[in-house]
C-alpha cells in the first residue's frame, strides 16, 4: 500500500525507494537530492540510512527553515555541477512543466559516475492524460527516449504498476470513487483507456 508519511502518498511506500539505492550501490555520506521532495519524506529517510540528502521543492509551504529543503525549481537547481551522487524523482517527473530543461540541469549537477532514479506513472495504452494532479502521462518508450535524448542511459526498469492499483484501490475505499477521480482530475474513461502503470527508472549519465 501506499505510504503516507509527512501527508505523501505514493504506490509501495519506501519498497521502491530503497530498492533503487540498493541497485546504485551509494556509499554511506552520499549525497542524494530529491526533486519535488513535498514536505520532506524522502528527505528525511534517506538522511535516517546515513545519506546526506537533500529536497528541492517549489511550493514554499512544503519547505521548513531547518532543514535540508530548499524552495526552488526543478529546471535550475540551486547546487554546483558534478556535486550529487544521486537525483530523485519520486512522483514528480511527470508533473514537471520543462522536463528538457530539468534532464539538461541533472546531467549538469550530477556527478560523473551519478544516478538518476524516477519512480513515476506511465502508460501502458493511449497518452490521453496530460493534466490534472498526476500530471502529463507518457508510455515507457517515451520517457526512456527522453532519457537518452538528454545523454542518460536506462539501466534499470522495474514495473510497480501491481502497487499503484493497491494504492488506488485504498483511496477509493477512504474516499469513495467520485472524490478519487476528482482529485486525479482524470475520467474512469480517460484513465481505462490510458492504462495507468508505475514504474521504476536508474539511468547513468552517458560517457
Amino acid at each position: 500500500m501506499g505510504c503516507t508519511v509527512k501527508n505523501i502518498r505514493r504506490p509501495g511506500g519506501f519498497e521502491i525507494t530503497n530498492r533503487a539505492i540498493s541497485f546504485c550501490s551509494f556509499s554511506k555520506g552520499a549525497k542524494i537530492l530529491d526533486l519535488g521532495c513535498g514536505q520532506g519524506a524522502t528527505v528525511d529517510h534517506l538522511t535516517n540510512q546515513g545519506y546526506e540528502a537533500f529536497g528541492i521543492d517549489s511550493n514554499p509551504a512544503n519547505i521548513s527553515p531547518q532543514s535540508n529543503l530548499i524552495n526552488a525549481s526543478a529546471e535550475t537547481i540551486p547546487f554546483p555541477d558534478s556535486s550529487m551522487d544521486g537525483i530523485m524523482m519520486e512522483c514528480s517527473f511527470n508533473l514537471m512543466d520543462d522536463q528538457q530543461a530539468v534532464l539538461k540541469r541533472c546531467f549538469e549537477v550530477l556527478k560523473p559516475d551519478g544516478r538518476l532514479i524516477i519512480s513515476v506513472m506511465y502508460a501502458r495504452g493511449k497518452t490521453e492524460l496530460s493534466n490534472g494532479s498526476i500530471g502529463r502521462i507518457e508510455t515507457k518508450e517515451d520517457i526512456l527516449h527522453k532519457l537518452e535524448a538528454n545523454n542518460f542511459c536506462p539501466e534499470l526498469f522495474e514495473d510497480y504498476s501491481n502497487e499503484l492499483r493497491t494504492m488506488w484501490g485504498q483511496m477509493i475505499f477512504d474516499k469513495g470513487a467520485r472524490a478519487f477521480y476528482c482529485e486525479l482530475g482524470a475520467s474512469p474513461e480517460k484513465l481505462k483507456t490510458a492504462k495507468c502503470g508505475y514504474c521504476l527508472i536508474v539511468a547513468k549519465k552517458c560517457s
